[in-house]
């Protein structure tokens, strides 16, 4: 009796086995045009990250090397700005200074 039910049980378990090694294909085979599209758009949207990152390194570099640039005219404008200044503030005091003689002067003549 043993025997019989453990040979059914064994029978049994064979059929279930092979029924469960037949729907794992068989779903396998349902999910692997699915996976593939999951994929395919994956690698698509990665393959669009892929060039806007290099359309920004891109970018990014060309605003670096104007960056530069317009800090170095800005220094240079600086320079001919303070020049200029110095150079009024001479000219202020060569007038100053003209000013002052010429009333030097001319309170010597009235005197």
């Amino acid at each position: 009796m043993f025997d019989t039910i453990m040979k059914e049980y064994n029978q049994n378990k064979k059929v279930l086995d092979k029924q469960d090694e037949n729907l794992r294909r068989h779903i396998g085979m349902l999910a692997e045009p699915m996976t593939k599209k999951v994929l395919h758009g994956l690698n698509a949207n990665i393959a669009i990250l892929h060039q806007n990152e290099q359309i920004i390194e891109k970018e990014t570099k060309q605003l670096l090397k104007e960056t530069a640039q317009l800090q170095k005219e800005s220094q240079q404008w600086q320079i001919l700005y303070n020049n200029l200044n110095e150079t009024l503030k001479k000219v202020g005091d060569i007038v100053n200074f003209a000013q002052i003689i010429e009333n030097e002067l001319q309170e010597l003549c009235e005197s």
